[in-house]
C-alpha cells in the first residue's frame, strides 16, 4: 500500500505541514492558484511517462515550448487568425517529436543523445525567431483561454485544460492498446519484437504524443506570460522527468501510472 500510494500520501503529508505553518495554504484560490502555475509541468509529464514506461528518455520537451511561445506569438503578430496559428504550432510540435523518433530509429541513435540535440535546436531557433527579445501577445481571447481566463467565474483555464488532457492520457495509458504495447516495449524490447508489436511505429507515435503534450504545454506558457520567449521552459523537461518518477513511473521502462504522474 505504501508504495503504491507513496506519491500521494507525500501530497497528504507536505499540505498539512505548509497549513500547519500557514493556514492560507489550503485556500481554494491558493491551491488553483498554485495548479495553474503547475499545469504545463503536467502536460509534459504525460508525454514524459509514455517516453520513460518506454524505456527512453526525451529533453527536448522544454525546448519545443519555448519554441512554440515564439511562433504562435509572431504568427499573431502577422494577423494570422487564432484558430490557424494554435493549429500550426501544434503540428510543428507534434512533428518535432516524430524528428526525434525518426533520427533515433533510422540513425540509430539514443533517443537521450538526439533529444540533448534538439534540445538546443529547438532553443536555437527559438531565440533567432524572437533575436532574444520577448515577442508580446496582444490577444485577450488567446490570453483567456490559455492564460487568465476562468471557467464558471472560478477555475482557471489552464487548470481546466490539464484535466482535460490528464483524461485523455489516462485513457490511452491504461485503456489502449497503445498503453500496453509502451509498456512491452520497456519490459523487454525484444520479447515485444518476437511477439509481433511494430516498434517502430509506436516509438514514432509516442515521441508524436509526447511533442504534441509540449506543445500545449508551450500555449500555456504563452498565455501565462502573455508573450513568447526564447528562455522559458529551461527546467521544463527535468521538471516532467522528475514528476513522472516521484509519480512511480520506472526510469529503466515497463511500469508507470498516470495517476501517479499528476500527484508527482
Amino acid at each position: 500500500f505504501l508504495i503504491k500510494y507513496r506519491t500521494v500520501l507525500i501530497l497528504i503529508v507536505l499540505v498539512i505541514a505548509f497549513t500547519s505553518m500557514n493556514p492560507v495554504f489550503i485556500n481554494g484560490k491558493n491551491i488553483l492558484n498554485m495548479l495553474k502555475r503547475m499545469s504545463y509541468v503536467a502536460l509534459t509529464a504525460y508525454g514524459v511517462t509514455f517516453i520513460l514506461t518506454m524505456g527512453e528518455l526525451d529533453m527536448s520537451g522544454g525546448s519545443m515550448s519555448a519554441l512554440v511561445t515564439v511562433v504562435l506569438a509572431t504568427l499573431l503578430n502577422k494577423q494570422v487568425p487564432l484558430a490557424a496559428a494554435i493549429v500550426i504550432v501544434l503540428l510543428m510540435a507534434a512533428l518535432g517529436g516524430t524528428l526525434n523518433a525518426v533520427i533515433n530509429l533510422y540513425g540509430k541513435i539514443n533517443a537521450f543523445l538526439v533529444t540533448l540535440a534538439t534540445m538546443n535546436i529547438f532553443r536555437g531557433a527559438a531565440m533567432i525567431i524572437c533575436d532574444g527579445r520577448t515577442i508580446p501577445i496582444k490577444n485577450d481571447t488567446y490570453s483567456k483561454m490559455f492564460g487568465n481566463g476562468t471557467v464558471l467565474g472560478l477555475i482557471p483555464t489552464p487548470v481546466v485544460i490539464m484535466v482535460a488532457c490528464f483524461v485523455i492520457a489516462f485513457l490511452l495509458y491504461h485503456k489502449t492498446k497503445l498503453g500496453f504495447y509502451t509498456k512491452c516495449m520497456g519490459g523487454n524490447v525484444e520479447a515485444a519484437k518476437v511477439a509481433g508489436i511494430n516498434i517502430n511505429k509506436f516509438k514514432i507515435i509516442i515521441f508524436t504524443f509526447a511533442g504534441f503534450c509540449s506543445g500545449i504545454a508551450g500555449l500555456i506558457l504563452a498565455g501565462l506570460m502573455n508573450g513568447g520567449m526564447s528562455d522559458l521552459g529551461e527546467t521544463l523537461s527535468m521538471d516532467g522527468i522528475t514528476a513522472a518518477v516521484l509519480g512511480g513511473t520506472a526510469i529503466s521502462g515497463g511500469l508507470g501510472s498516470m495517476w501517479g504522474t499528476l500527484g508527482g
